[in-house]
């Protein structure tokens, strides 16, 4: 039987276009799970990479490509060197890091078209959003005179904007509040917010105006606020240091040493420096703060006042006003402040991987002669 042969070139065309296809695909940063694609140490195939003859102690670091967000730091000492990202930009924080250091940039972990491989570098953490964060690097497997390549990539996050409007709009406009216990070892009040709303459950709270009473198992309907929008003029004497109030809330004091001489920080230094911060009075009898200590609460109004331009921001505390609608005492919490939605991959600048992306390394130098 003859074969027909008039349709032979349009199978030779098909099969070059869906080769093609597959074959001329680029190539982005590989993810950590693409191991059968990945060079070990030690390449198995020859990479050109561009010559990375200039030396660098510190490097800018690069979000989406051009956008700056701070710098990547190298020290070393002792057989060892520290590498650090420093977050500069108050927009946006790190998430995650992975770091590689090797002596020939073949060694970087790469795909065969030579894009890095970040989950695969030999050093890598998650964080918290954090602006700053540091590896201790061992050089026991590097020998004298070895050039040091690294590798620094990062993700971040974008942080939102607690003096916004938007933030602002978000809170509910009122919460039902009752005292489940007052003068406990970690804040003046433990309150319970009703349900159907972001501040909702349990808190700590602590008192913003010492004139007016709440009482345990008080309950109340309360205004809620930022501390960052105007608050209703005439209730707190001192509006102005909110954001010292902000920091100092922000530095978990209690229980940390003050000085030697001094002993620990209490809930009750806490609770007086509030009143010294943003009211015009502190107790009498201050039955609910607990020990205290005047030099301990001098201490951190001044470091407070020191930081009154504190804006919290992704993975901090910003304090929350709830001034309750019959007469009882103002009172305030904390809550995350919020992160941003979006993420981007960051790179420490440097010379260019071989592959179709704009990830980036550097050389620090060479190990010690």
């Amino acid at each position: 039987m003859k074969k027909n042969l008039a349709n032979f070139p349009k199978l030779i065309l098909c099969a070059a276009l869906i080769f093609g296809a597959y074959s001329c695909q680029t190539e982005d940063i590989a993810p950590e799970s693409d191991m059968t694609n990945t060079l070990e140490r030690g390449p198995k195939v020859n990479l050109t990479i561009t010559d990375c003859d200039q030396i660098y102690t510190s490097t800018n670091l690069y979000a989406g490509q051009n956008i700056l967000v701070g710098e990547v730091i190298v020290t070393g000492s002792d057989g060892n060197y520290e590498v650090t990202y420093n977050l500069t930009n108050e927009g946006y924080c790190l998430v995650e890091t992975h770091l590689s250091v090797v002596t020939n940039p073949n060694e970087f972990p790469m795909t065969r078209a030579g894009n890095p491989v970040p989950g695969q570098f030999e050093y890598s953490n998650t964080h918290s959003c954090v602006t700053s964060f540091t590896y201790n690097v061992s050089l026991e497997d590097f020998q004298e005179g070895d050039k040091v390549y690294i590798a620094a990539h990062g993700v971040v996050n974008c942080v939102s904007d607690v003096t916004s409007e938007a933030f602002e709009m978000s809170l509910p406009n009122e919460v039902s509040v009752c005292v489940t216990a007052k003068g406990v070892p970690e804040s003046y009040f433990d309150i319970n917010i009703a349900e159907g709303n972001m501040l909702s459950g349990a808190k700590d709270a602590w008192c913003l105006d010492q004139d007016a009473a709440l009482d345990n198992l008080d309950c109340f309907v309360g205004d809620v606020y930022s501390s960052y929008e105007a608050l209703p003029v005439g209730k707190f004497e001192k509006p102005e240091n909110f954001g010292a109030l902000n920091w100092l809330l922000n530095q978990n004091f209690i229980g940390t040493e003050a000085t030697p001489e001094l002993g620990n920080y209490t809930f009750g230094d806490i609770q007086l420096a509030i009143w010294n911060l943003v009211d015009d009075s502190v107790c009498n009898l201050c039955e609910f703060t607990g020990p205290y200590n005047n030099d301990r609460i001098n201490m951190l109004v001044n470091m407070a006042l020191s930081n009154n331009n504190f804006v919290p921001s992704c993975g901090e505390d910003v304090v929350i006003v709830i001034i309750p609608n019959d007469g009882k005492q103002a009172i305030c919490v904390t809550i995350p402040a919020p992160c941003g939605d979006c993420e981007e991959t960051a790179w420490a600048d440097g010379c260019d991987f071989p592959g179709n992306n704009w990830a980036t390394f550097f050389q620090y130098g060479s190990t010690a002669n």
